[in-house]
């Protein structure tokens, strides 16, 4: 049986760069977003101009807040935002040693990581998706094609902003959690240790059904896509696939099929030796180690993109009555989107705390 253990190193290395110093400026960071959100949800309350959701989003009907209108959802998020940079600011003065009231402490724990995930899972919808599962098609046709330049830019409009701002958000604000959570319970900001071994042992026990489940989910996406391409109507409509067919559309979801193929290999390297050293057929690269970063972050984003697109196509369905047996190809793979995204969640968990190493910081590490 392996048991973890805590050894502090000999020598703690200094390093620097702004990205790790995130224990530092994440919390200032949220704080200043949420304020920044915070105002300018107080400017769309006051001149009910520039709510980018609601009824009047044309294509709301995939967002999970698309039924919230403007009278509402502004003030509201002008209240929550506000109310987040004074909670901000109070996180982020505090200092190691001082006593924190339980009672706040949960509450800014809990109103901390609560904001996290609806910045991440409920804000956005398939409209960022949908944009980073074509971005590598656009950058590769749109300098040759001046139609593609053109529909790109008709595409792209402040919906699709404000989404890529409630994404950065909700990445701040579950960095700038973890960070009080982990001082004001005296542990090192920057990895956690020391941590409840039993929690990291039953993340790392589950990593590898989670990648397989992560692995899983797009693949059954690209099949069912690339059998229309190749003509055959399975599980749709018989007569959507024949226009499909003719109007070029359905290639559109084989592309998007090879790009979730892609996602499907990355995703075992989570749990394969080649996830953690380039392998030798890697030009320039091989053998040197794989950044955690380099796995970590695209994962993350993923994991929460999918989550919310799953849920808003799931809510899209369920209001339109689309769900029917005889569309299961078509609709079949959005309703395992969300668990897609849970399991990649895990799973990137799983690989950051196997490859955490000795940390910069405090000097402790995991030992066999």
């Amino acid at each position: 049986m392996t048991h973890t253990t805590l050894t502090p190193s000999a020598t703690v290395p200094v390093r620097g760069g702004v990205l790790r110093r995130w224990p530092r400026w994440a919390p200032w960071a949220a704080t200043l977003w949420a304020l920044g959100y915070g105002l300018t949800a107080l400017g769309w309350t006051l001149t009910g101009a520039g709510y980018p959701m609601g009824p009047a989003d044309p294509e709301g009907d995939m967002s999970l807040l698309g039924s919230v209108p403007a009278d509402v959802g502004a003030p509201l998020f002008a209240a929550v935002a506000l109310a987040a940079a004074g909670t901000g600011a109070v996180m982020a003065r505090y200092r190691p040693g001082v006593a924190v009231p339980r009672w706040w402490r949960r509450f800014a724990v809990g109103f901390g990581g609560s904001l996290a995930v609806a910045l991440l899972v409920v804000v956005p919808d398939t409209r960022i998706l949908a944009v980073v599962g074509y971005l590598p098609m656009i950058l590769l046709k749109a300098p040759f094609d001046a139609e593609i330049r053109a529909q790109v830019g008709d595409a792209l409009g402040v919906e699709h902003l404000h989404q890529v701002v409630a994404l950065a958000g909700g990445f701040l604000w579950a960095a700038a959690t973890v960070v009080y959570a982990r001082r004001t319970a005296g542990s090192c900001v920057r990895c956690g240790r020391p941590d409840r071994s039993a929690a990291v042992a039953t993340v790392l026990r589950w990593a590898r059904p989670a990648v397989y489940v992560a692995a899983a989910i797009p693949a059954l996406y690209a099949v069912t896509r690339w059998i229309w391409v190749a003509g055959i109507p399975l599980g749709i409509d018989e007569e959507l696939h024949a226009e499909g067919m003719a109007d070029g559309s359905l290639w559109s979801g084989a592309w998007l099929a090879s790009f979730a193929l892609v996602g499907t290999v990355l995703t075992l390297g989570l749990v394969q030796r080649w996830g953690e050293v380039f392998p030798r057929w890697v030009p320039v690269l091989r053998g040197r180690r794989v950044p955690v970063g380099l796995a970590v972050a695209p994962a993350s984003v993923v994991a929460a993109l999918v989550t919310s697109g799953g849920l808003g196509l799931i809510k899209a369905g369920i209001a339109d009555s689309t769900f029917t047996s005889d569309d299961w190809a078509a609709v079949g793979p959005a309703l395992l989107w969300p668990l897609w995204g849970v399991a990649l969640a895990v799973a990137t968990l799983a690989y950051w705390l196997r490859r955490r190493g000795t940390c910069a910081d405090c000097g402790l590490s995991e030992a066999a």
